[in-house]
């Protein structure tokens, strides 16, 4: 067996302080339980942080625990929390800062893996940057034991 090398240019690369380099905007978002599985009519409690963007360039900020089906027929959202928030709130929450959100869940509907459809959980953060981008993350759960079709 032979190994195969690639082979690299001659030229040498300018040197770091040269480039402009651009750091994009991150979110980060963790749930504050130990496990994925909360039960219905629980407390979900999750934090969330924003992190390399100025207040300046945030149009607005969305905070939001919803629920979704995927698969056959037509797609179903439920929305069981949703905060906004805009730059100047941000400014005042030191958004740079883990922000914590507590909600109790309902007692419906419970999260399901079947063939045809699927119903899942979500930590939902969405920002939204006055030059247009939009940058969201989400964090899955299940709310009550996962059923799954037999």
């Amino acid at each position: 067996m032979a190994v195969v090398l690639p082979n690299f240019s001659s030229r040498r690369l300018p040197p770091r302080g040269g480039v402009a380099q651009r750091t994009e905007p991150a979110i980060g978002l963790r749930l504050l339980s130990l496990q994925q599985v909360i039960e219905p009519r629980e407390e979900l409690e999750f934090e969330y942080c924003i992190r390399r963007v100025e207040p300046e360039q945030i149009d607005r900020l969305e905070v939001s625990v919803i629920w979704y089906t995927e698969g056959k027929g037509t797609e179903d959202i439920g929305v069981h929390l949703f905060q906004t928030f805009s730059p100047e709130q941000l400014k005042s929450a030191g958004c740079e800062h883990p922000q914590v959100v507590n909600t109790q869940l309902p007692a419906s509907p419970l999260s399901y893996e079947g063939r045809l459809f699927k119903i899942r959980w979500c930590c939902r953060i969405r920002l939204f940057l006055t030059d247009g981008r939009e940058i969201s993350t989400e964090q899955p759960f299940y709310l009550g034991q996962l059923t799954n079709e037999v």
